[in-house]
């Protein structure tokens, strides 16, 4: 289950993503809990787990902040999401590790959840920043121009 944690990291990662496109300075993490509704405390905590999984980098000091550690079309929500809470994807615990579970070399149900979660894991790590924000873009323009039209 993506938790709360995961769903701020993506929407901080997002922020900064599309802030990176305009301008790749630095933001100070106040200014970004602003912007994203997320608790100044704990986005703090979100951005350690960010920074020690190699998605952001810190700079402390006058004009310091946060921004991303590599580009958005590398960055991926499978990325993101194991930096902060590498469970939250996990179908099952014996997709986790085959000794959670004796029975997981002879159990079909444990080989059909192996493969689901591998399909679930390529899929995560197939969408990046740069997709989720070229289809937000274009579905925020294609509101705007329906709206602009209907009136």
């Amino acid at each position: 289950m993506i938790t709360r944690e995961v769903d701020y990291a993506i929407r901080t990662v997002l922020s900064l993503a599309r802030r990176g496109m305009e301008s790749p300075a630095a933001v100070a993490t106040a200014a970004l809990a602003e912007e994203t509704g997320i608790p100044f405390r704990f986005l703090r905590r979100i951005v350690r787990k960010l920074v020690e999984g190699g998605i952001l980098m810190s700079q402390r000091g006058n004009g310091g902040g946060v921004q991303l550690a590599r580009p958005p079309d590398m960055v991926s929500l499978l990325s993101i999401i194991t930096a902060v809470d590498r469970r939250s994807t996990k179908l099952n615990l014996c997709t986790i590790n085959n000794t959670n579970c004796p029975r997981s070399s002879t159990c079909r149900v444990h080989h059909e959840l192996h493969n689901l979660q591998n399909m679930l894991e390529n899929r995560l790590d197939q969408i990046t920043m740069v997709i989720l924000l070229e289809d937000f873009s274009t579905h925020n323009h294609a509101t705007q121009e329906a709206e602009a039209t209907s009136h």
